[in-house]
């Protein structure tokens, strides 16, 4: 799972208002024809948990979607209204 820093958010966890730094997505259903289904998950500055939910993509959409994690996680972020802060896309997934 990578995540990545976005603007902070106010989410709800547990009840209870935190600021999410950062998200994860990962597909959990994809039917490689017309639709997928992406979890995402906000994080606290911390790296706990700040609330999940479920974003599924399909028709005409999917069929625009260039396959990449960084795609994934562009369209997640727009749907959702999050903004990722700006990294180079080189680093966005680079593996530590």
């Amino acid at each position: 799972m990578k995540l990545v820093q976005i603007k902070p958010v106010t989410a709800f966890a547990n009840g209870t208002r935190v600021e999410a730094v950062s998200f994860s997505v990962v597909s959990i259903s994809d039917n490689l024809f017309d639709a997928v289904i992406f979890k995402y998950t906000l994080f606290d500055i911390n790296g706990v948990w700040a609330g999940e939910s479920t974003f599924e993509l399909g028709g005409e959409k999917y069929a625009d979607w260039d396959t990449t994690p960084e795609g994934a996680y562009q369209i997640v972020a727009d749907a959702i209204g999050i903004e990722i802060v700006e990294v180079e896309a080189s680093r966005m997934f680079e593996v530590a």
